[in-house]
């Protein structure tokens, strides 16, 4: 009798430790979801989540929630994201595969075709679209957005945010520790027409690439690209040729678009067409090797993609002392304008008649709190550069 007494002592026991922790996690739920994001209404935390634009995609494994994930587009193409389900194109994704992951939620970008909106309703599905980000207070909104769509409008507000503060509180800090290198950079792309670019001035990419500690030649440039001619728009604006400027401006060191595989092979158009430049092939920083090779991708994946791509500069930076030392004492800096006297090569364009001065980048931004009663919305974002994520 005492036997059966103490057996239904303890299965009374565990009933009531099951009760409250029911009641517990009922608790924190309800604090948490529903919530609404970008317009759209979560109902309960999401187990199974699709994602279809990369810098989303980056942003959620840097706050460590990419354990949600079954699905993604062929554009997440990080490595760590590479076990997961590929349902094809971010803008017209294959409908049946990704169905057939039984997502509970789908973060989209603005790109997603009707189509496959209208289908993701049919089914049921809630798709988060949200904007990506061209600002540093986007880029926290997106984190604030994303943290609260996967980890609720508390919890995960709260991540959301403590990991953006992270991210660039080690931004800043490695910046400052390398503030000592007193060495001259630069990035440089190829548009769609083949022309020399940089990132210009007040964009996000730059922020980040004047974060690794050197003093960025172009940091003053008010549009990335370089032209080879005078050009003039349809309102009759001249544009100056400035192409030679990347000569004058001379940098200890290049970051180029592109990559390197295991084997040692480049694949860089723009590396490529400095090559065969007879103004540019001649640039200290091709002679001498100063050349590293980051995918302009990277600059617009403000998670992991940040932080690796800012380690990655610095290990550059830090690897040739003597460049640095040979810098220090004798510092190169951009030209505030085209040297008048005939250059030891003359170019066979036209020069820039006045290049720009280095101006420090207000990485600081204030940020506009938009998040109210757990419904939280996508700022509205300024009209992007739609190739960004090209």
């Amino acid at each position: 009798m005492k036997r059966i007494l103490s057996l239904l002592l303890a299965v009374c026991l565990i009933a009531s430790c099951m009760a409250l922790l029911s009641a517990c996690d009922s608790k924190t739920n309800s604090k948490n979801f529903p919530v609404t994001v970008a317009g759209t209404e979560i109902k309960e935390e999401p187990k199974r989540v699709v994602v279809l634009n990369d810098a989303f995609a980056d942003i959620i494994m840097y706050m460590s929630y990419e354990t949600k994930l079954v699905g993604r587009s062929v554009d997440c193409d990080q490595l760590t994201l590479n076990v997961l389900t590929s349902v094809g194109n971010a803008s017209d994704p294959a409908l049946d595969t990704l169905e057939s992951l039984n997502p509970d939620l789908v973060i989209s970008d603005n790109t997603l075709s009707d189509k496959a909106r209208n289908k993701l309703d049919e089914a049921g599905i809630p798709i988060v679209t949200l904007v990506p980000a061209t600002t540093q207070d986007e880029i926290k909104q997106l984190y604030c957005d994303l943290g609260s769509a996967l980890g609720g409008k508390e919890d995960g507000l709260k991540k959301g945010e403590e990991s953006y503060e992270k991210l660039f509180n080690l931004l800043k800090d490695y910046s400052t520790t390398t503030s000592e290198i007193a060495v001259t950079d630069a990035y440089l792309y190829l548009d769609e027409m083949g022309n020399y670019c940089t990132f210009a001035k007040g964009t996000v990419e730059q922020m980040i690439f004047n974060y690794n500690g050197a003093i960025n030649v172009f940091s003053s440039k008010e549009t990335p690209v370089f032209h080879a001619t005078e050009t003039t728009d349809e309102n009759g604006n001249v544009t100056a040729a400035d192409e030679q400027y990347i000569r004058y401006a001379s940098p200890t060191y290049l970051f180029l678009d592109g990559t390197v595989a295991k084997d040692g092979t480049i694949t860089s158009a723009v590396y490529d067409k400095l090559l065969n430049d007879p103004q540019l092939s001649g640039l200290t920083a091709i002679k001498e090797g100063r050349v590293s090779f980051i995918p302009r991708r990277s600059f617009y994946r403000p998670g992991v993609s940040f932080e690796e791509t800012l380690f990655s500069m610095i290990d550059t930076l830090n690897k040739d002392e003597a460049a640095a030392e040979e810098a220090s004492a004798n510092p190169t800096e951009a030209p505030t304008a085209a040297p008048t006297a005939a250059p030891t090569q003359a170019p066979t364009k036209a020069a820039v008649t006045e290049a720009p001065a280095d101006e420090e980048v207000d990485q600081e931004v204030d940020y506009d709190e938009s998040v109210d009663n757990g419904d939280v919305n996508a700022v509205d974002s300024n009209a992007y550069d739609e190739n960004i994520y090209n």
